[in-house]
């Protein structure tokens, strides 16, 4: 049974809302290389904090430790891809290697550490990215093989933080072979905040007029829908060694997806028919058939 939660990426917008979600059950720690307080966007908690670095073992050790964790929601990483690109403009704001380095050795480190240490299950914050929805290097379209999208499609990464999330997934995978820790990824669309409000939402998007529509999902996840689904992913009995779950709270689209579906991308009409209502082209059903998972705070729910 779980009672010792360890947050990773303990300053950031997400562990702002997974602690709130969870402190009432768990004793909860954060850890990340900056306190709350200093954070991006800064918030104050009186939870635990360990300062130090997923890039080292020997921090992720002190970190589990020191919260006694039996089980770790996995939130830190760098968000998105750090390499230069051919025609790009400007010097990179972080070396080059940071979100492949960061991303999978940390995750790499605390995987090892948490199997030094008894760790029972780890809940990772991963991405629909994965899909290789980021940032199409070789501008070749994304390839939609049908819909809804669920996790048995194809990933077909080629930026370094859609890849370096697939790695996640295959460490976390190799540690439960291995080491017997239950592990879980949660693919997330788009987060938004409530703090930080960045999606439009409420889009009637129109096709180009000069070429194919590149696919968009047009999904988006609360932060605090993410963080019910940690707690569900902690919670849950049942899963498989390894899961992974497409995580959203809705679509932003004003109309029903299937319009959507057959103005922007003609060629997949034919799956449009199989979407009902707001569904999302990539389904969350997994989600809530093995975690139990429902959206609790969709934009059409807010007071205007």
């Amino acid at each position: 049974m779980v009672s010792n939660v360890l947050i990773t990426g303990g300053a950031g917008g997400c562990a702002r809302y997974a602690a709130a979600e969870l402190r009432d059950k768990y004793n909860v720690t954060l850890f990340d290389r900056v306190s709350p307080s200093e954070g991006r966007y800064p918030w104050e908690t009186d939870l635990p904090f360990v300062l130090g670095d997923l890039t080292s073992l020997a921090d992720c050790m002190r970190a589990i430790a020191h919260a006694k964790a039996d089980a770790i929601v996995h939130l830190g990483a760098i968000p998105h891809n750090t390499e230069r690109q051919p025609g790009q403009r400007g010097v990179p704001r972080l070396p080059e290697d940071e979100t492949m380095r960061v991303n999978t050795m940390g995750t790499f480190y605390l995987m090892d550490a948490a199997r030094r240490l008894g760790v029972q299950k780890v809940v990772m914050a991963s991405t629909f990215f994965v899909l290789g929805l980021g940032f199409r290097i070789s501008k070749k379209p994304f390839v939609v093989e049908y819909l809804p999208i669920d996790e048995n499609h194809p990933l077909r990464p080629e930026d370094t933080y859609s890849l370096s999330k697939v790695l996640d997934e295959e460490i976390l995978a190799a540690f439960n072979r291995a080491y017997d820790i239950q592990t879980v990824a949660l693919r997330l669309m788009g987060v938004d905040y409530p703090h930080w409000r960045r999606t439009s939402f409420g889009a009637a998007p129109q096709p180009r007029a000069e070429g194919p529509t590149p696919f968009g999902a047009y999904q988006y996840v609360e932060a605090e829908d993410v963080a019910l689904a940690c707690r569900l992913s902690l919670e849950a009995e049942g899963l498989e060694g390894f899961e992974a779950f497409y995580l959203a709270t809705d679509t932003v689209l004003a109309e029903e997806t299937a319009v959507v579906v057959k103005r922007l991308f003609p060629h997949l009409a034919r799956y449009a028919d199989a979407l009902h209502g707001y569904e999302g082209m990539v389904s969350i059903e997994k989600a809530r058939r093995k975690l139990g998972y429902e959206p609790r705070h969709s934009w059409r729910n807010r007071p205007a």
